[in-house]
């Protein structure tokens, strides 16, 4: 396989757009990811608006019923704000993010810190942020792979690389992969580790290399040449001097008659 901090430089390609991604799965934006600057604060201030309700409540002695209550409708104002997706699929857009499966662990965090802050809510109040934080950092981080080239998405910020940029590819050891660009710098492609690099490759639409491939095809040759260099050795032990050959040699008799074995 491919060493760490290998630099692989891209192929040139000109294939255009097709009716499904590289990798046989139509992207639909659509969720949190599709979802604009403007109404993605929208959606904070919703999900902060309640936990501020919650921690009053808390502090004031409200009703059990009366905190949790509003929980319905601040999510069914956060799940209008989502932008809805799109019925037929965007042609040449692939999007690499975190996996669904994070918002288990977000879950998981919830109820760690929710038991938390019912046991001192005034001086714990701040970590119900931590789930929306979670939220986020699993919406936002992302890299999207077009035509157009490569879109990144961290937390706080959101960067365009044009094909032409990117010079290749960097495997860490550890860590996301990252990208080469053209002034010798590297930039982090987020949600993009090892385990991905497959799906990024082949979202590429061959404008990155096979790396896998081409680490078996060196594989192969370096076993051809092992079996060469090993078949040539037996060659070279077969033809040496005095090698037995496996036949029984005989010689004449005293006698003269032909064929007497000695």
């Amino acid at each position: 396989m491919s060493s760490p901090h290998q630099s692989v430089p891209p192929a040139k390609s000109s294939h255009t757009a097709d009716e499904t991604t590289a990798t046989g799965r139509p992207a639909r934006p659509g969720g949190l990811r599709a979802a604009g600057p403007g109404r993605l604060a929208a959606i904070a201030a919703v999900v902060l608006a309640y936990l501020i309700f919650v921690v009053v409540g808390t502090a004031q002695d409200w009703s059990l019923g009366l905190r949790i209550g509003l929980v319905v409708p601040t999510a069914v104002v956060v799940w209008l704000l989502i932008p809805r997706k799109e019925s037929g699929p965007t042609p040449g857009v692939h999007v690499i993010g975190v996996p669904r499966l994070a918002y288990i662990g977000v879950l998981v965090l919830a109820f760690c810190v929710f038991f938390a802050f019912v046991g001192w809510p005034i001086a714990l109040w701040w970590l119900l942020l931590a789930p929306v934080i979670a939220v986020w950092w699993v919406t936002r981080t992302h890299t999207t792979v077009s035509d157009a080239g490569l879109d990144l998405s961290t937390m706080v910020s959101s960067k365009h690389l044009d094909w032409a940029q990117v010079k290749g590819i960097s495997i860490p050891k550890r860590g996301y992969i990252r990208a080469r660009i053209a002034d010798d710098s590297e930039v982090k492609l987020p949600a993009v580790g090892y385990d991905r690099l497959r799906e990024l490759i082949e979202a590429s639409d061959g404008r990155l290399p096979d790396v896998f491939a081409a680490a078996e095809a060196a594989e192969a040759e370096r076993l051809a040449a092992e079996r060469a260099q090993a078949d040539a050795s037996t060659d070279t032990d077969a033809d040496a001097p005095g090698a037995p050959t496996g036949e029984t040699e005989t010689h004449s008799g005293e006698t003269g008659e032909p064929g007497t074995t000695r």
